[in-house]
């Protein structure tokens, strides 16, 4: 194994070291978001605001994919790391080979079922006679691409693991730009639609699962796929630990149907094209809160297999310095930038337009306070205490958030919709904060 993965001391660990675990994952995180981002600003610009509302309400079955194959990818990589750092190679790689058998098995059983109860599905997500022949469309689509989402997403969390971040940051860049290369070609030139956009995301997907087949084939340092030892206890081991991530992208997929619909209440089909335009841009301040975050995890599980605490701590101490500035930077960045933002999906006269540009600026609020939380439940996944992250993790992503969304609107309406996740995150934090103290001082004990 590289030298890098593992800091044999505290005194060896640099910031600039951590940053070459930090930066590709964020970059990772960043160009996975384009995959959507990209579909939501061609089908905004050349198919309109109806479509756009369209991938917006199928997106809580591309949420519940991305569940499946997170579960198994932060999961099943974090327990590999922690297995690699106390010197058992052999049970990594049964870690690496059981989590991509129950994903990719999982999955596509999930998404067969999802594609034979389409229509009612979709009805129940929110789909209107306006929407429902682009919902299909896109989410067939998807349906049919489950094996590449998940092996994909799969496979980029163990190349990282395995001492590789800049090639996980690759495939993820290949595929972006194949998205926005065939985007633009099938979308703007071809005029092919919403059914385009849905190509173009599902070969940009082909491309990066065919580079981590390629890596695991040819480049692999550590993780080698085998079918000997595998056991049901490790796979449950796997999916205990990675259960926050899934929990996240499920309640995603549960809070984005009633956004849609308590928007829809107020402002129409406009109010859930505005959600959807909010949840792209979202996922840029979010998506640096989850890269550092994970980008750290691997040395962290390393070091904490390895019963070295005290580079734990010099870790975690880089991650207080950043979680001290960045949400100030990245909320000024998102008052000041929301109008920029925004105008690449609606145009500024529109009503979608101000209804986003307004929505961004209370619902960005919430990420003065979110950084924190999301990386004290990467970092007890990273510990193998996946529990405690799944608890943090429900909370900021689902009830809390259930909660003001019930609540809020009802006393300010639309505006009550955007401040739900703001006061959902304060209250994350002081949970979030409280468990990481006591489950300190237990370890102390």
């Amino acid at each position: 194994m590289e030298k890098t993965l593992i800091f044999s001391s505290a005194s060896e660990v640099r910031f600039r070291a951590v940053l070459r675990f930090i930066v590709p994952t964020y970059l990772t995180s960043l160009f996975n978001t384009l995959y959507t981002i990209v579909d939501g600003i061609f089908v905004s610009s050349y198919v309109g605001t109806n479509a756009l509302a369209a991938i917006n309400i199928v997106y809580p079955i591309v949420n519940v994919l991305y569940g499946i194959a997170l579960i198994f990818a932060t999961g099943g990589s974090a327990v590999a790391a922690l297995l690699i750092g106390s010197r058992r190679e052999e049970e990594a790689n049964r870690a690496f080979s059981v989590s991509l058998i129950c994903s990719l098995l999982l999955g596509c059983g999930i998404s067969l079922l999802f594609g034979l109860n389409l229509s009612p599905v979709l009805d129940w997500l929110g789909a209107t006679p306006a929407t429902m022949a682009d919902c299909q469309t896109y989410a067939i689509w998807w349906l049919m691409g489950a094996p590449l989402v998940i092996g994909k997403e799969l496979f980029t969390y163990f190349i990282r693991v395995d001492g590789a971040p800049t090639y996980s940051f690759l495939t993820a860049l290949a595929g972006g730009i194949c998205n926005i290369v065939l985007d633009y070609l099938l979308v703007a030139r071809l005029d092919m639609g919403i059914q385009g956009a849905a190509a173009a995301t599902i070969l940009g997907l082909l491309l990066s699962f065919c580079m981590g087949i390629f890596y695991f084939a040819a480049r692999k340092k550590i993780f080698r796929f085998t079918t000997r030892g595998l056991t049901a206890s490790l796979a449950s081991r796997c999916m205990v630990n990675g259960v926050s991530e899934c929990v996240n992208q499920l309640a995603i997929a549960i809070t984005t149907v009633v956004f849609n619909r308590t928007a829809m209440v107020f402002a129409g089909e406009d109010g859930i094209a505005a959600v959807s335009i909010i949840m792209y841009l979202q996922f840029l301040v979010i998506g640096i809160y989850f890269g550092f975050s994970m980008g750290i995890a691997p040395p962290l599980g390393y070091a904490y297999g390895d019963g070295q605490r005290d580079v734990c701590r010099v870790l975690e101490s880089y991650a207080r310095r950043f979680f001290t500035v960045a949400p100030f930077v990245l909320y000024a960045m998102t008052y000041f930038l929301a109008p920029l933002g925004v105008s690449f999906f609606a145009q500024p006269q529109s009503s979608v337009y101000t209804l986003a540009v307004s929505g961004m600026r209370l619902y960005g609020l919430g990420f003065l306070f979110s950084g924190i939380s999301i990386f004290c439940a990467i970092r007890f996944m990273a510990y193998g205490k996946g529990h405690l992250s799944g608890i943090i993790t429900f909370l900021r992503s689902f009830a809390l958030l259930l909660l003001f969304l019930s609540l809020l609107p009802k006393l300010l309406e639309l505006n009550g919709v955007w401040l739900a996740v703001p006061f959902a995150e304060v209250l994350t934090l002081l949970v979030a904060l409280g468990i990481t103290y006591f489950d300190e001082k237990r370890g102390e004990e």
